[in-house]
């Protein structure tokens, strides 16, 4: 027996039949093209719906912590710190309220509290938008929200503003006038201000007898659980939890799975019936690549690398395409359908890698398991019935 020493001709004959069956490629491309399109667009639109209801979770409830402590002790603070599942432990107190009445006539509703580095960076600022300046850090200084702004008449903000107050603190009515720091629009609806620690310190605030310790966990609500039996609490005290949206996600993630199988299975009979077509209709001429001497194994890696070749004509424009209606179409008409920037669903587009590995693996491997019938198929045509194939 003679080793086969055709795989040049072969390679011709593969080229040859590209340029021969042009309606045909374009056809196998545009399956593949809308098959990967379908596939990328579920896995964006679900992946991001998680996201975006995940944000609209931490706007509602104000901040991104797990849970909170009041008024802790000092022993308190000591045995939560020394908990590994605990990340990220901030501060903040309740310092007071705005008295006043606007132009109206009407009670001013504006809540005074501060915020330290971790509470403010790690907990809060995944709950507002548009942060204009920086934390207060001097004892005048005051930074609000927009609420609290609409509410005080100020329509245009700018930095280092006067701004007048008549407030309650722990020491009773006050009247200061402060200078603005910065602005920010918050979610939750409610006029916010946020002093510094050096106000506080001189005020005489204290973590045991005003303070309030937010915690973000590893693990929820199994870390929820553990740190009520780790954590030692006096009879008034309680730990507060945020309220979790997983059973949603996890409705989320089963439906874009039978999504993405569902369109695997259209795609795969797509690209089966286009390549299968095109082989019924070559059945004469793979007969005589057969009566040639062409073995069975050259036949399919002949089908199967036209596959490739569209795979990698169309895979990359599939994506291309998914990627120009999740970062532009969608965004835009989900805000057509919330005010943008000010609702809590701000319909923002999430980049994620895996979106495009998951989309470029399950579109290869459908086209694969697509193509894998129709080369066969063509391997098993004998150079008789090829003869009398009309």
């Amino acid at each position: 027996m003679h080793a086969n020493r055709n795989k040049g001709a072969i390679k011709k004959v593969e080229k040859g039949m590209m340029k021969a069956n042009r309606t045909r490629n374009l056809f196998a491309v545009f399956a593949i093209v809308l098959t990967t399109f379908m596939i990328t667009t579920v896995f964006s639109l679900g992946i991001n719906y998680m996201e975006n209801m995940e944000l609209m979770q931490v706007r509602t409830a104000g901040t991104s912590a797990d849970v909170s402590l009041a008024l802790p002790t000092t022993e308190q603070e000591q045995q939560i710190k020394s908990l590994d599942y605990v990340k990220t432990i901030g501060t903040q107190y309740m310092v007071g309220s705005v008295t006043e009445k606007n132009d109206e006539g009407r009670e001013l509703s504006i809540a005074l509290q501060y915020y330290d580095t971790t509470e403010w960076e790690n907990h809060y600022q995944d709950a507002i938008n548009n942060i204009n300046g920086s934390y207060p850090t001097q004892e005048n200084e005051i930074m609000l929200s927009e609420d609290a702004l609409a509410q005080l008449g100020i329509e245009t903000p700018t930095l280092n503003m006067e701004i007048p107050l008549s407030y309650y603190d722990k020491n009773g009515q006050q009247e200061r006038t402060f200078t603005l720091n910065g602005w920010f629009h918050s979610y939750t609806g409610t006029g916010m201000g946020f002093v510094s620690e050096a106000y506080c310190k001189n005020a005489g605030y204290t973590m045991a007898e005003d303070g309030v310790l937010s915690l973000s966990l590893n693990k929820m609500p199994d870390d929820f659980y553990r740190i009520q039996k780790d954590v030692e609490l006096n009879e008034n005290q309680s730990f507060g939890g945020a309220v979790s949206m997983k059973s949603s996600s996890g409705s989320v993630i089963a439906m874009a799975i039978l999504l993405v199988f569902f369109i695997i299975g259209s795609g795969y009979l797509l690209i089966y019936n286009v390549l299968y077509i095109s082989i019924s209709n070559d059945t004469r001429f793979y007969g005589l690549m057969k009566t040639l001497g062409t073995t069975q194994k050259q036949i399919k890696s002949l089908v199967k690398n036209q596959a490739v070749k569209f795979a990698c004509i169309g895979i990359p424009i599939g994506i291309l395409l998914a990627t120009a209606v999740s970062f532009g179409i969608v965004p835009f008409v989900l805000n057509e359908g919330f005010e943008q920037g000010k609702s809590m669903m701000d319909a923002e587009v999430f980049f994620h890698p895996s979106i495009y590995i998951l989309s470029v693996i399950f579109s290869a491997v459908t086209v694969w398991i697509a193509c894998n019938a129709p080369a066969k198929a063509a391997a098993k045509i004998s150079p008789i019935e090829a003869l009398k194939f009309q």
